[in-house]
């Protein structure tokens, strides 16, 4: 007990000194789960919540109820990432209401854009539906998986902007390997989306890749 109390308290120091930095995602996990688990190895349980779920984006993600599926995970520590992931959620949705979203300026939603993306081992392709504002109505992972026309069915993505009553999109998706550099087929999709949302008058504003380097816009890239 006194060791495992130790390793706690040496962790959240290691967070008051220097913050995030250095930390995995099971480290950051296992601080997380110090504060709702008693009495447990939250290291072991951290390691096998992100065997089952990827990533802790995807796990902060879940439903209480899915959550409760495993083992160790009570209703508070289900209602405590619930709410976790909520206040993350809002505090981008505040911080970027009423704002024109120019990507280089909005650090926030960078940083909520590398949070979801990042550490994920497959290709992920996210939507940021907007109004005529320019004001974030929603953000939806539409697709996973390489990147091509064959994966991203546009009928369904202009399904989703009218079911939002959107104006304007933003679309996002990973590299797993790194590079920021777009595709061919990344390239042959935007311009094809572009074509179709001109015809129906929905603007895309930007398509941005995110990896562990930084972001690529093909708005400041000149491609849009």
């Amino acid at each position: 007990m006194k060791n495992n109390e130790g390793h706690r308290g040496r962790l959240r120091n290691r967070f008051l000194m220097s913050g995030l930095s250095g930390f995995q995602d099971y480290e950051i996990l296992e601080l997380l789960l110090t504060y709702v688990i008693v009495r447990k190895d939250c290291k072991a349980i951290a390691k096998e919540l992100l065997d089952k779920y990827g990533d802790l984006y995807t796990l902060l993600k879940q439903s209480p109820e899915e959550l409760e599926k495993n083992k160790y995970i009570t209703e508070r520590t289900a209602i405590f990432f619930k709410m976790l992931f909520s206040i993350i959620e809002r505090q981008l949705y505040l911080k970027i209401h009423n704002e024109k979203i120019t990507i280089s300026s909005n650090v926030q939603l960078l940083d909520y854009l590398k949070f979801s993306l990042l550490n994920r081992e497959i290709e992920v392709f996210k939507v940021l539906f907007l109004n005529t504002q320019n004001e974030l109505l929603k953000e939806e992972e539409l697709f996973k998986g390489t990147i091509d026309r064959s994966t991203v069915y546009i009928r369904e993505l202009i399904k989703k902007i009218l079911n939002y009553n959107a104006k304007s999109v933003i679309l996002v998706h990973n590299h797993p390997a790194g590079s920021l550099k777009p595709s061919q087929a990344d390239i042959a999709l935007t311009r094809k989306i572009k074509e179709i949302f001109e015809g129906i008058e929905i603007r895309l504003l930007d398509h941005i890749i995110i990896s562990e380097k930084g972001y690529f816009s093909f708005l400041e890239g000149g491609i849009l």
